[in-house]
């Protein structure tokens, strides 16, 4: 397979600056995604030789060390050399007479003197010729784990991102060298900024080996582990530890498609990160950069975006790594990475990126167009805020952002935290900040009572409203819980749609005491909307309120979700109560499914009857018509004599017949 290799290095060597992989098994013990180097690379960046020009090329290559004509001749000798292999192992007898005489041998010696050219001028690619034969002893040459070592280091050093691959691969297997699992990660990183499909695999593949190595042996025993696993309890650690298990092979017989069930369960079902993340390292280990559109891959990203969205950290740095165009090339992966470390290992970079992407909603695609992505205020929010908070920056568009009305979010304008956060960047230095706080106070009449200040973290906030709401004093504490909501904040998220279940109005309320009349941020569907995500996060009891609403005959579907869904869900997040909610709903469908089989067969007898009763109507019918013409005809031939017939020997028998038909056949005898 060609392992495609970007133009690295100077420009008087960007055109022969290539890469094609041998075929080849390198051997790592824990690496199966070798499968993929069954094929020689032929893939050609510059035209090679011919017949004609194979002796100017041969000549500049030696007496000018022109590398870009090493390479030339190479490829045209490499093909001539391969013809006379295929036409010695042909059945065709004309192709082994034209061979007759001729041997591979005999080119390996031009071969050997072009590459050690060629790569001594500075062609990374020859240089990996070199690196492949003398690990597996062709051109001539002997197996020589040194000299193959020194070639793929002379390739990685002059932009060769397969040559880095496999130097990353010594430094991790300490193959002539000690093991290294540092350097090996720096050149695997290296090879992959190159585009080497190779070391981008093998870097998924070293986190993946880590994390395996470093899981401590499980408390319980395998058995025990596979009954928490069960669909009856998927318990996510259970099951993380399973994969880990039958991966390593020290506790059980490996197996790589089980390692693949228990963490895609663990993943899927039981929704925990940790499994996530394996499960994505064991998909990108082995998986083409073909592209957001490959069937393999887009379950490795989502895995790998899973897991970061649940705070794995190595997940989103990874998911950083492995989103960029050199990599698996995916924009909104590198997205999800960038938001998820601005909250927790917060930059300026990283949050300005994030919330102005997200503001944009687009995506640049791999095809270079952009892409739309969902519109996500919260996120927006939370990435100005962590900037704002942090660097100072961005303060009045994230201010901006809390001016805005209820649309696709769970918060309603709050001037009070606006004012709050231009306020502390006022004092902080924020010209900007000055200006707009002055300007909003004008349009708002400044500060309603007072606010909890949006520039401590948000754990403190939730805190502090979650003591208003108990307290009483709802406006200060529906203000900051709406907001942390809406920035996806899970704890708040519960506490409102708790306080919206039990009560708590979604706008203060009127100066006359009555409830305000809105249909943009109706409470009730803003609490189902809230339990919904939460039983997406994996929340059992979220999940176990959705399954019981949507059961009840509340299924709006505005989600998308069923209720037989819901209530699955709510089994396999292991929420109280829904096993008994799940035999009741099996209880009443089949009670349903009873109450249509009867109605079926009712109907089925209907017809049954109908159709005899036409059956027998028909029939009569038909008598009729018979007799009727059967009489027409009685009368059209004279009428009829009834009489006496005479047979043989003194047989005599009485009839009815026609007139014309006792004269024709009957005269003297009737």
């Amino acid at each position: 397979m060609t392992d495609h290799q970007g133009t690295e290095g100077t420009p008087a060597l960007a055109a022969s600056n290539r890469q094609r992989m041998p075929v080849f098994a390198l051997g790592k013990v824990t690496l199966l995604l070798l499968a993929l180097f069954a094929g020689a690379s032929l893939t050609v960046a510059t035209a090679q030789s011919t017949a004609e020009t194979l002796g100017a090329d041969t000549a500049a290559c030696r007496q000018s060390n022109d590398n870009v004509a090493c390479e030339r001749a190479y490829d045209y000798l490499t093909a001539e050399m391969q013809a006379v292999e295929e036409a010695l192992a042909s059945k065709d007898r004309k192709k082994k007479k034209a061979a007759k005489g001729k041997s591979p041998e005999t080119f390996h010696p031009e071969l050997r003197a072009l590459a050690e050219t060629g790569c001594t001028a500075g062609n990374a690619w020859l240089c990996t010729e070199l690196g492949w034969a003398y690990r597996k002893a062709t051109l001539g040459l002997a197996e020589d784990k040194p000299l193959e070592i020194k070639y793929y280091t002379q390739a990685c050093e002059l932009g060769n991102g397969y040559g880095c691959a496999v130097l990353g691969l010594a430094h991790e297997l300490g193959q002539t060298m000690p093991v290294d699992r540092k350097e090996a990660e720096r050149l695997y990183k290296k090879g992959c900024e190159m585009e080497s499909k190779s070391a981008c695999m093998y870097q998924a593949d070293l986190l993946l080996v880590d994390l395996v190595n470093a899981a401590p042996a499980p408390a319980a025993s395998i058995t025990v582990l596979q009954d928490r696993c069960r669909d009856t309890a998927l318990d996510g650690p259970s099951c993380a530890a399973l994969g880990i298990a039958y991966w390593k092979g020290d506790l059980v017989s490996k197996d790589q498609d089980l390692s693949r069930q228990y963490w895609s369960k663990g993943c899927d079902r039981a929704v925990y990160a940790p499994a996530c993340y394996l499960n994505s390292l064991r998909i990108l280990r082995s998986e083409d950069m073909a592209g957001v559109k490959s069937g393999g891959l887009f379950p490795g990203l989502r895995a790998l975006v899973k897991a970061c969205d649940f705070n794995v950290q190595a997940a989103c740095e990874f998911a950083i790594f492995a989103g960029q165009e050199f990599a698996w090339d995916n924009a909104w992966v590198v997205l999800k990475g960038r938001y998820n470390r601005c909250l927790y290992k917060p930059t300026r970079e990283d949050c300005e990126f994030a919330g102005d992407t997200y503001k944009l909603a687009k995506v640049l695609g791999s095809d270079g167009e952009l892409q739309d992505i969902e519109y996500d205020p919260g996120r927006i929010a939370r990435a100005w805020l962590t900037a704002c908070r942090n660097f100072n920056t961005r303060c009045v568009e994230v201010a901006d952002e809390h001016l805005k009305g209820p649309t696709l979010s769970f918060a309603i304008e709050a001037p009070n935290l606006a004012i709050g956060i231009l306020e502390t960047a006022c004092e902080r230095g924020d010209a900007a900040s000055c200006a707009r706080k002055e300007e909003v106070i004008a349009e708002t009449g400044g500060v309603q009572g007072s606010y909890i200040d949006p520039m401590i973290s948000d754990d403190e906030r939730f805190m502090l409203a979650r003591f208003d709401l108990q307290r009483g004093d709802t406006q200060r504490g529906r203000e900051t819980m709406q907001w942390l909501a809406t920035m996806g904040y899970t704890s708040a998220q519960i506490e409102l749609a708790n306080a919206y279940r039990g009560g708590l109005a979604s706008k203060p309320l009127n100066p006359d005491g009555t409830r305000p009349n809105t249909v943009l941020f109706d409470a009730s569907d803003m609490t189902w909307a809230l339990y919904e995500i939460l039983a997406k996060k994996g929340i059992p009891e979220a999940a176990m309120l959705v399954a019981v609403r949507k059961y009840q005959g509340h299924d709006d579907n505005f989600d998308g979700v069923r209720y037989e869904e819901a209530i699955y869900r709510a089994l396999y997040l292991g929420a109280e109560g829904a096993a008994e909610l799940d035999a009741a709903e099996k209880v009443e469908d089949k009670a349903r499914t009873d109450a249509r089989i009867a109605n079926i067969q009712a109907m089925h007898r209907q017809n049954i009857e109908s159709r005899d009763n036409m059956d027998r109507q028909t029939v009569q019918s038909a008598w009729d018509q018979y007799y009727k013409r059967q009489e027409e005809r009685k009368e059209a031939a004279g009428g009829e004599v009834c009489g006496t017939v005479y047979g043989e020997g003194n047989s005599t028998y009485r009839t009815c017949m026609s007139r014309d038909t006792a004269m024709k056949y009957y005269r003297g005898n009737f």
